[in-house]
């Protein structure tokens, strides 16, 4: 069944999710967002009417899909009368019961993915984790997502916000240490790019290794002659000393403990 869907949000999650449902199939009907521009750039990737009024909303939707910032989803469900309608939000580390129990269909549809607009996406590859208040919207949000992934997980929010947690640790921590990595080379005439293969043969090996066993470096191997050349070389900022320091220190600790 086609359905008609509203997108509260134009960020990288309301644009990547409103694309794979056009691709699926469904109608984007409106767009909304606090920044009307914003909303004129994804409602014409759409087809949809951009909006920026939350009076504006119609109350002909078959889903509302709010994918804006974590903290100003409960702003938007205390504005927006929700009741008699189906909504979701996409957000990992905020709870299920941020809806109020008055709403007769409400969930979690939560895509376990980092996204840029500038950077396309196969969404078949992507996670996607469903809650729901009730047996038959989750039946509907199931069938959903299974239009859109091979991947459709039922979590429960305190699982949901461990998932957050560890996609924290796995992307937005790993990609910093990228950013240092690719500073530390051009600040010395050299090209970024050369980390390429090394990063994808690291996250590669995860399809037969645990990370456990395939870690290497300095600091498992308790080189101190290595790793004190290294915080020589760091001697200029203090903060990337500080970070080489106590993710060395973990290495070794993770696998030189002793029971």
């Amino acid at each position: 069944m086609k359905l008609k869907i509203t997108m509260l949000g134009s960020g990288n999650v309301a644009t990547h999710l409103s694309l794979a449902l056009i691709n699926a199939g469904h109608k984007i009907i409106q767009i909304y967002s606090r920044n009307i521009e914003n909303a004129k750039v994804l409602a014409q990737k759409c087809d949809a009417i951009p909006i920026d009024d939350i009076p504006l909303l119609k109350n002909n939707s078959d889903l509302y899909i709010i994918a804006i910032s974590d903290n100003a989803i409960a702003d938007l469900v205390s504005k927006v009368d929700f009741n008699n309608k189906k909504v979701v939000h996409t957000a990992g580390s905020v709870s299920f019961n941020i809806f109020p129990k008055s709403i007769t269909n409400s969930g979690v549809f939560y895509p376990f993915q980092t996204f840029s607009k500038k950077r396309e996406l196969q969404f078949l590859d992507i996670p996607i984790c469903i809650e729901a208040n009730n047996a038959d919207f989750e039946k509907f949000l199931i069938n959903l997502a299974n239009q859109l992934s091979d991947k459709v997980l039922k979590i429960n929010s305190e699982q949901r916000k461990y998932l957050h947690l560890s996609g924290v640790f796995a992307c937005n921590f790993v990609n910093h240490l990228y950013h240092i990595a690719g500073n530390l080379l051009s600040e010395n005439n050299m090209d970024a790019e050369l980390l390429i293969p090394l990063i994808r043969e690291t996250s590669a090996k995860m399809k037969q290794l645990s990370p456990f066993e395939a870690q290497t470096g300095p600091a498992v191997r308790n080189d101190k002659e290595s790793i004190n050349k290294h915080l020589d070389l760091l001697s200029s900022s203090p903060e990337y000393q500080q970070i080489y320091k106590l993710i060395s220190d973990d290495v070794y600790n993770t696998h030189n403990f002793i029971t």
